[in-house]
């Protein structure tokens, strides 16, 4: 028809990014095709209403301490060290570090930033998904999650876990 143009429904956001304190920057780097209205700094208050909203994926890009206080801490990055063959040694350094901070630059002088970055990204993405379960008050997650753990000054990614979908 002249003069017409078919309109186009607007995109339904269907991913929410989650950022650290020092990484927003990084994550709109990291995924420049997303509006602004997706990225929202981390906190589980997003989650649940990224579940409340319907949205299919999660994405977070943090540093250490957004991850440790997700999957459990200090003793869980412990937990990590040894299940990441770091070793006894290592695990109770890590145990003692008193902050996450401190645990990654123990991995990272140790050589087990690598490993042990990407298996804390499994377990904080784990734990996203079973907190978006519990949100939808089902026994699966509605969302997938994907996890960046950036180094310190959150710039470069160190590791990477997640699903796409769902």
């Amino acid at each position: 028809m002249t003069g017409t143009h078919a309109t186009e429904a607007p995109a339904v956001r269907r991913t929410l990014v989650m950022h650290g304190a020092d990484a927003a920057d990084t994550a709109r780097r990291m995924l420049p095709g997303l509006p602004d209205d997706c990225f929202v700094p981390a906190g589980l208050d997003a989650l649940g209403t990224a579940v409340g909203e319907g949205l299919a994926q999660i994405v977070l890009v943090s540093g250490v301490d957004e991850q440790a206080a997700i999957a459990g801490g200090v003793p869980a990055l412990a937990a990590i060290t040894a299940d990441m063959d770091g070793g006894p040694a290592l695990a109770a350094e890590v145990e003692a570090a008193g902050t996450p901070r401190r645990a990654y630059e123990l991995w990272e002088a140790a050589g087990r930033l690598g490993p042990c970055g990407r298996e804390l990204c499994r377990r904080t993405a784990g734990e996203l998904e079973r907190l978006a379960a519990e949100a939808a008050g089902s026994a699966e997650s509605p969302v997938a999650a994907q996890v960046v753990l950036v180094d310190a000054k959150g710039e470069r990614m160190v590791g990477m876990f997640g699903r796409m979908a769902r």
